[in-house]
């Protein structure tokens, strides 16, 4: 029997340390993208079976899993993402053959969404055998298509429906070390904007330049102005990036071709700096298009989205506490805003919760290399952290009895995801 002592939690950890390892092995060698995770679903409820955890299939959603505790209280929502990405991974890590490399070409678990789900799987393992420790309901979610956005709707709207009182998550971090990690309240990841914009000129010859009007005359002088967006038109304390990702542009030397397209994204920590940004691309897009005289058509129009990864205060102090008592205050670790973005923010709209930084950087080992890279490694150490304190957290988050201060998105998920301009 295991108390609600950091002492016999960290020993159900380690008895299970090898479980997680190998279920994270196999769930890299055998990568699915997203909306085509049929045998990691599988695998997953495989295992939930085999730990009587009962379990529904949400339809191009994910998981759900239900771990009903002895004693009365709240529901909390733990999550871990299915997919990985469609890519080719090295077998190299920064310094070393790896020691599970995809068994296929077409898709790589370099984000780490593996880890999440082995851990995940780890702490349903201890949970589920110790109910006694849990005042209320464990709702485990396994999100199908993060990486693409695809699964979150259709599982967000039945953990709406079923209902919660508080959310956590774990995510990966290359350049945290290994031991450490991080749970602070406020911002942790941004929100931002895609866009994809066609600009027209004139066609012509290489030989007669004047004779055309070259989009790429337009495109330059409006990469140029919105390099120097931050300096000369946004306010300096509020962080914000954009960046052009792809260009496409003729095939031959000799022509000038008529249309360019561009396409990027701009990440922000505050919608007001996101909103403001939107307004300066679509006036400076306009005027160079006017002075240029080409026309411009949105593919993709840029709409600042209202989807932050938020800490609720209240949530980290607790998850702080937790990771002070079971793993000591040397392991948490301080770590700025992420200016990535993730769909966790979505459950954040309905749900307080915590977004935790987990570090699986090694240099010995050779892990560290960024997210999304070929190279992309985690030292496994790491993965005994992820669980104890998702243990740890589920544990307190349903005992502790104070009132959290949220106020839930009283907008439909439908509502919500127009307002953000997503296709449903």
């Amino acid at each position: 029997m295991v108390n609600d002592t950091s002492t016999d939690i960290l020993k159900e950890v380690l008895n299970i340390e090898e479980y997680v390892i190998n279920t994270r092995r196999y769930l890299h060698e055998n990568p699915e993208i997203g909306l085509h995770e049929l045998n990691t679903i599988q695998f997953v409820t495989n295992e939930l079976s085999n730990m009587s955890i009962p379990f529904e299939i949400v339809e191009n959603g994910g998981i759900i899993g239900y771990i009903h505790g002895t004693n009365p209280g709240r529901k909390l929502i733990l999550r871990a993402d299915l997919d990985a990405l469609p890519m080719k991974e090295s077998e190299f890590n920064l310094k070393q053959k790896k020691k599970v490399v995809s068994k296929t070409d077409e898709a790589a678990h370099t984000c780490g969404h593996d880890a999440h789900t082995a851990m995940l799987l780890g702490a349903a393992k201890i949970l589920s055998s110790h109910k006694d420790l849990l005042y209320g309901t464990i709702i485990l979610a396994f999100e199908q298509g993060e990486e693409m956005g695809g699964g979150i709707y259709n599982l967000l709207n039945r953990l709406v429906e079923i209902g919660a009182d508080g959310v956590w998550g774990i995510h990966l971090k290359s350049d945290i070390p290994t031991g450490k990690i991080s749970v602070e309240a406020g911002p942790r990841m941004a929100s931002a904007f895609g866009f994809k914009v066609a600009i027209e000129g004139k066609s012509g010859h290489g030989s007669r330049p004047d004779l055309s009007i070259a989009p790429l005359d337009c495109f330059t002088d409006f990469y140029q102005n919105i390099k120097s967006m931050r300096l000369t038109t946004l306010n300096p304390f509020d962080p914000i990036t954009i960046s052009i990702g792809n260009i496409e542009y003729g095939t031959v030397a000799n022509i000038i071709p008529q249309t360019l397209t561009f396409s990027g994204t701009c990440r922000f920590l505050h919608f007001s700096q996101g909103k403001q940004a939107e307004i300066h691309f679509k006036e400076l897009l306009t005027k160079l298009c006017d002075l240029h005289h080409c026309k411009y058509t949105y593919i993709n129009e840029p709409k600042a989205m209202d989807l932050f990864v938020y800490n609720n205060e209240q949530c980290s102090t607790i998850a702080t506490e937790s990771i002070s008592k079971i793993l000591g205050k040397e392991a948490h670790y301080q770590y700025p805003a992420w200016l990535a973005s993730e769909s966790f923010s979505l459950y954040q709209k309905y749900f307080p919760g915590v977004f935790a930084f987990l570090g699986i950087e090694n240099s010995e080992l050779g892990s560290g290399a960024e997210h999304h890279n070929e190279h992309f490694d985690l030292d496994e150490a790491a993965l005994k952290i992820g669980v104890t304190s998702t243990v740890q957290y589920a544990i307190d988050f349903l005992k502790n009895q104070l009132e959290i201060d949220f106020t839930p998105e009283k907008k439909t998920i439908q509502e919500v995801f127009i307002e953000n301009g997503f296709q449903i």
